[in-house]
């Protein structure tokens, strides 16, 4: 048996948000120099990333929806290794609406043998009434509690009926909540805002009993059999240079990981700064970003941009996610109207929305082949709802509806408007490790 210290923290109740509550608890273990990797039950990005600021370890992505119970225990050991506990964030069975099919929680617990924590909102209980107990509980975190004698009346009320312990509570806060709400989305908090929390919940929380949880279950042979990255073909000589700075840094770190371990060179660049991209580059993979916050800058970057272009009009290849297809883009438009313009390889608009909508799950059908996958098959990911493409009759449609494509192609730049993580989707990543030549498949820009 070996030890793999881990912990589920998830919420109850359809409304409540745990983020303050599950920033205080990363912030207080972390002061105990327990090192904690986050993972987030959704394959799709966080709206604000307090894990990374807290921690300096990027959340990792885990997903019943998208990876079977194998790939699951892979992400979760493997990602584990740079720390000394995983807590694993999500949604109790009926406590998150989601549109369409989704990840599961409750499963999720169940495949890989978490030691579950509920979090219960003290303003959002009804009058003598408290949600349903999750299966297998180990134990409560109680938010947004007005006063000690609140605490004491909900202690008491629940350790009455769930037969858990009350671990610890954070007050209202109101102040802290409302900066955590003004954070914009896709950004980091300060440190000092997570320091604050950390410092209010340690008043209360019997950190002991927290670890003690986390280090209740073993890791069974059979579930590190079940971890199969060892067995994943490896090739050489291939060359990948992601974009990777302010503008740009929405990637899965499994989906690094998982190329790498099959033996690619990944380098980084900057669309900001850098006037070329790294010596050798075979493929350009742009992930999501926001390019809308810094659209002045990049478009400033013409040398960056000519790189490219002729990259792509030499007949090489390019992958790009949500923000990075829109820097692929001949210009982005913004909510005021202002345009800005981009590299030019897809000669369309990108439009972004400001509204804040959860990405959602999609399932796209290829229709026509690219070096990434061919036709008839599936691809399935998030969606950003963010961006749209305007103007777009020049692009290969590969998948979505005529007016509303999620995957383009033009020669070999691939781009797509629905986050996917090649950690679940292992197939796409032949079409990286594929023999390519380029001299066959280039051509003149048009």
């Amino acid at each position: 048996m070996a030890e793999l210290p881990r912990l589920a923290v998830g919420t109850v109740q359809p409304q409540a948000d745990s983020t303050a509550i599950i920033w205080a608890l990363m912030h207080a273990l972390e002061r105990l120099d327990v090192r904690v990797q986050s993972f987030l039950s959704h394959a799709y990005f966080c709206p604000r990333d307090g894990a990374t600021a807290i921690t300096s370890l990027p959340p990792r992505h885990l997903d019943t929806w998208l990876m079977d119970r194998a790939q699951c225990c892979e992400v979760l050991v493997r990602g584990s290794r740079a720390s000394d506990l995983a807590l694993v964030e999500g949604c109790f069975a009926g406590s998150c609406a989601a549109e369409g099919p989704t990840s599961d929680f409750e499963t999720l617990c169940q495949w890989l043998d978490l030691p579950r924590v509920a979090v219960v909102d003290a303003r959002l209980l009804a009058k003598c009434q408290v949600p349903d107990r999750p299966a297998e509980l180990g134990g409560v975190l109680l938010d947004r509690v007005a006063d000690a004698s609140e605490l004491c009346r909900l202690q008491t009320q629940l350790e009455a009926l769930w037969h858990v312990p009350v671990l610890g509570s954070l007050s209202v806060l109101e102040p802290l909540r409302g900066d955590i709400a003004n954070i914009p989305f896709g950004c980091q908090p300060p440190l000092e805002l997570c320091q604050a929390l950390g410092e209010e919940l340690s008043r209360s929380i019997d950190i002991e009993a927290v670890l003690g949880l986390a280090h209740s279950r073993a890791v069974s042979g059979a579930q590190l059999l079940l971890c199969g990255s060892a067995e994943l073909p490896r090739a050489s000589d291939l060359h990948v240079a992601v974009a990777f700075d302010e503008a740009f840094g929405g990637y899965f770190p499994d989906t690094l990981d998982v190329l790498e371990l099959r033996g690619a060179t990944i380098s980084d660049f900057s669309p900001l700064r850098d006037e070329r991209l790294p010596a050798n580059t075979d493929v350009v993979y742009v992930g999501c970003g926001h390019p809308e916050r810094f659209a002045e800058q990049l478009s400033r970057n013409d040398c960056l941009m000519l790189a490219l272009q002729s990259h792509v009009f030499s007949g090489r290849r390019i992958y790009a996610e949500c923000g990075g297809l829109a820097y692929l883009c001949r210009d982005i438009e913004l909510p005021d109207g202002q345009r800005w313009p981009m590299v030019g390889v897809l000669p369309s608009t990108a439009r972004f929305d400001l509204a804040d909508t959860a990405p959602r799950p999609a399932e796209v059908q290829l229709t026509s082949d690219n070096w990434l996958g061919r036709a008839g098959e599936t691809w399935r990911g998030y969606l950003n709802p963010r961006w749209s493409l305007q103007s777009a009759h020049q692009l290969d449609r590969c998948g979505g509806e005529d007016q509303a494509p999620e995957v383009v192609r033009r020669q070999q730049a691939v781009a797509s408007r629905v986050y996917m993580t090649f950690a679940a989707q292992r197939g796409l990543l032949d079409g990286f490790f594929t023999p390519h030549d380029s001299r066959r498949r280039a051509s003149t820009p048009h």
